[in-house]
């Protein structure tokens, strides 16, 4: 269907008009340079044709009285030239009386010729016109020439006039400017239907992907979020249809990211709230002992913990991924240091020795203290709870060239080789039960993802199951370290 409103439609319309005004434009410019041609060329004829009859008659011209010698021998000879140059011929003595004419029958022999051409030539100079003839209606070119005897001033002029209808056209056919005219109309016409069939395949070249992206973005917003489209150019478009399905498929990611992420924290408050539920309506409905009152009392008090540990996770993931971050001067071997010392009591409590390897000089990075602690804590935290009793746990920090590489290693169950990609993601749990036997949420690694991500640097790790695990976290360094 055709809409002006559409891509197609407008790209059509245009490429026509440009091709229309281009036509126009180029056949106007080729009919005036044309016209002007067979004009010259019309006139260079006759004024030659005129000179050469000059040259014969300027002989038989009385310089005195201006009468003819031989009336009837001018006459012929203007037939002749006539023939020759298809044209009307009159000779005209210096009073512009006509004293020959090539036309014997209605001719204007003995009259008098006022034209201005006659009057140029008498003056020396060739005179020329073009006008309509009161006789045949048609163009008629009209020029007169002098005719000279050497060391006199015009003796008389040759007066030509000749029919245009070869160049024009009439009644009897068409000229040759006319069938000019109609190849260029032709060729206009041509040119418009070939212009305007490649510019409706060359706008659905352009507007069929357009329309098919469309329809896929329609989609989409309807909910219909796994979207692709067929790259088949390397042009713009395809580019745009690339884009696209990156989008498509990151918005389809992310989406079910959200989705999981809903059902994962539903399922992480039902089990704290049921747990709360049964505990409020056991107290509420049976009487008890103080001692038992005040077990069911901690176990409440340990799901409620358990509640705000959890919603104060999601809040530090919220404040992470919404860009909340200082970017304070930090000595990172001081952080270090000031965490560690923190957690060496419970380390010592579970009889976890807490290795430090740090370099002795200070090592400044950007960012923000607290977070950067709750991340480095969350990793030790972690280390700490899957490292049996007697084992170890090391903190190390490697300067590169323009960043500094900290590593927390442990020895302790390692992490199974199928979930090491999943351990960064929010809920992911290696053990599930284990994990919520030790009160984890399962939002600590994410956490620690999401902060060191924030900082401009990047973490992985290493494990193998039964031998330990190892955290590795880069961050850019603010500035080189001097170590003189």
């Amino acid at each position: 269907m055709f809409t002006f409103h559409s891509i197609r439609s407008r790209l059509t319309v245009t490429f026509l008009a440009i091709i229309a005004a281009v036509m126009m434009i180029t056949s106007l410019f080729l009919y005036n340079q044309l016209e002007r041609y067979f004009i010259k060329s019309m006139v260079d004829s006759l004024t030659r044709s005129g000179y050469e009859a000059a040259i014969n008659v300027a002989g038989l011209l009385r310089d005195q009285t201006g009468t003819v010698a031989d009336s009837g021998k001018l006459s012929a000879y203007a037939e002749s030239v006539s023939r020759l140059a298809g044209a009307r011929i009159i000779f005209v003595n210096r009073e512009g009386i006509v004293i020959a004419d090539s036309v014997r029958v209605g001719g204007r022999l003995g009259q008098i010729l006022g034209q201005e051409e006659i009057d140029a030539a008498l003056a020396g100079e060739v005179g020329s016109s073009i006008l309509v003839s009161e006789q045949s209606g048609q163009l008629v070119l009209q020029v007169a020439v002098p005719i000279l005897e050497e060391g006199s001033d015009p003796i008389g002029a040759v007066f030509l006039s000749a029919s245009m209808q070869e160049i024009y056209g009439g009644e009897q056919g068409q000229g040759i400017l006319e069938r000019v005219r109609n190849y260029l109309l032709l060729a206009t016409l041509i040119a418009a239907a070939v212009v305007g069939g490649g510019s409706v395949i060359l706008a659905r070249r352009f507007s069929g992907p357009l329309e098919v992206l469309t329809g896929a973005a329609r989609r989409m917003g309807e909910g219909e979020l796994n979207q692709r489209i067929e790259v088949s150019s390397k042009d713009e478009i395809g580019h745009l249809a690339e884009q696209f399905n990156i989008m498509a498929a990151r918005l389809n990611y992310y989406t079910s990211n959200l989705r999981h992420f809903a059902s994962n924290v539903s399922h992480e408050l039902r089990t704290p709230l049921t747990s709360l539920s049964l505990i409020t309506k056991s107290m509420k409905d049976y009487d008890m002992e103080p001692e038992q009152q005040k077990e069911f009392l901690e176990d409440m008090d340990r799901e409620l913990d358990r509640l705000i540990a959890l919603v104060n996770d999601l809040l530090e993931l919220t404040k992470l991924q919404e860009g909340e971050q200082r970017h304070d001067t930090i000595c990172l071997v001081e952080l270090v240091e000031n965490t560690a010392s923190k957690l060496k009591p419970r380390f010592e409590q579970y009889h976890i020795r807490l290795i430090m390897e740090l370099p002795p000089r200070p090592v400044y990075v950007s960012g923000s203290f607290l977070q950067l602690s709750q991340a480095l804590r969350n990793l030790l935290d972690n280390a700490l709870k899957y490292t049996p009793a007697g084992g170890w746990v090391r903190v190390s920090m490697q300067l590169l060239k323009e960043a500094v590489e900290v590593k927390v290693e442990d020895s302790g169950c390692g992490i199974p080789e199928k979930d090491l990609p999943n351990i960064f993601e929010r809920f992911y749990r290696v053990d599930q039960a284990r994990s919520r036997e030790m009160g984890g949420t399962g939002l600590g690694l994410a956490i620690v993802k999401e902060t060191i991500l924030a900082h401009g640097g990047k973490i992985w790790a290493e494990s193998r199951e039964g031998e330990g695990s190892t955290f590795y976290f880069k961050l850019p360094l603010q500035e080189s370290i001097n170590y003189n």
